[in-house]
């Protein structure tokens, strides 16, 4: 059980984070940081009572995404190599990334992205049975 527990932590905690961050990032800098998308994206908004261009507003928090979640799968790699291999996951890591995967469902939900919605559903799904098996272990 705690073999299949932490497999399914790599996957879920560190490969897919790391991923998806990688491939968000290499978006951004391939796809989104063209004259095309730069142009469109020189509206002016109020944030906090100061204007800034969109593309200010959205380039900072795309790029910081895509890093956030690198950060995210090599802290979770961390928590992997720092467990024994004979002790259960960090319960907090598991109801962390549980919460994450339940942000990631609900973004894809509200706006309208369904390999996010069910790619969401889906890590949340194997990090409850991680989370289940994981209890069991420490019991």
């Amino acid at each position: 059980m705690n073999k299949t527990a932490r497999i399914l932590f790599m996957i879920v905690g560190c490969v897919m984070p790391i991923f998806i961050g990688a491939l968000h990032t290499a978006t951004h800098f391939m796809d989104l940081m063209t004259p095309e998308v730069n142009a469109f994206l020189q509206k002016e908004i109020t944030i906090l009572g100061e204007p800034q261009k969109l593309w200010n507003t959205f380039g900072i928090v795309s790029f910081m995404m895509g890093a956030s979640f690198i950060v995210i799968g090599i802290l979770n790699i961390s928590i992997l190599l720092k467990t024994p291999k004979t002790k259960p996951l960090s319960t907090l890591a598991l109801v962390a990334m549980i919460a994450y995967q339940l942000t990631v469902s609900y973004v894809g939900f509200e706006f309208d992205q369904a390999f996010q919605l069910y790619g969401g559903l889906f890590g949340l799904l194997l990090l409850l049975v991680c989370l289940i098996l994981n209890l069991r272990q420490s019991t």
